[in-house]
């Protein structure tokens, strides 16, 4: 039986991100390209073979690709989610396998001393926000649009990324970045 022949892979530089199906790489699913992501073909471990990334996983991932924040604003946001995941106020992903002691939520109590310490730092930071902060929970922490927030408060859906951009600069400023 003869060896069944590989299709010829291009190199990375002719692949094009919005191109689904080019010759050579896996396109991914077709409802990938329905959300408007930005993907951009990376070469792999392997000669001739690419893959692909997404690089808009959070809306501050696509205010950045849409040139609508600074990238010292993205790192101010950006430095925020760290600090709050970090200190495990993020959903869980995965169950506690320790036994359960009566109808008690995570607490206080199963948290280590650094989270402790990294949650006081996040209040300590939204509470210098001010009225900000809640753009900035809102955002950067839930990955909601700033025109939504902004809607929710009966503004002009056009001034949620204007005010995005004020609170990032004010973090930013905070953290001297």
């Amino acid at each position: 039986m003869a060896k069944a022949r590989s299709r010829p892979r291009l190199p990375a530089s002719e692949l094009r991100p919005s191109a689904p199906g080019r010759a050579g790489e896996d396109p991914g699913p077709p409802e990938r390209y329905r959300h408007g992501d930005i993907i951009r073909a990376e070469p792999g471990d392997r000669a001739g073979v690419h893959y692909r990334r997404v690089m808009t996983q959070s809306a501050l991932d696509r205010y950045l690709a849409r040139e609508q924040i600074s990238q010292r604003q993205f790192d101010a946001g950006l430095k925020l989610y760290r600090l709050w995941r970090a200190s495990g106020a993020g959903q869980r992903v995965i169950a506690a396998y320790g036994p359960r002691i009566g109808n008690r939520h995570r607490g206080a109590s199963e948290m280590t001393d650094r989270q402790a310490v990294l949650r006081q730092g996040v209040t300590e930071v939204l509470r210098r926000m001010g009225p900000l902060a809640g753009m900035l929970i809102h955002v950067c922490l839930c990955d909601e649009a700033a025109r939504d927030w902004a809607t929710a408060r009966g503004d002009a859906p056009q001034a949620g990324v204007v005010v995005l951009r004020l609170a990032l600069d004010a973090l930013a400023d905070h953290w001297r970045l």
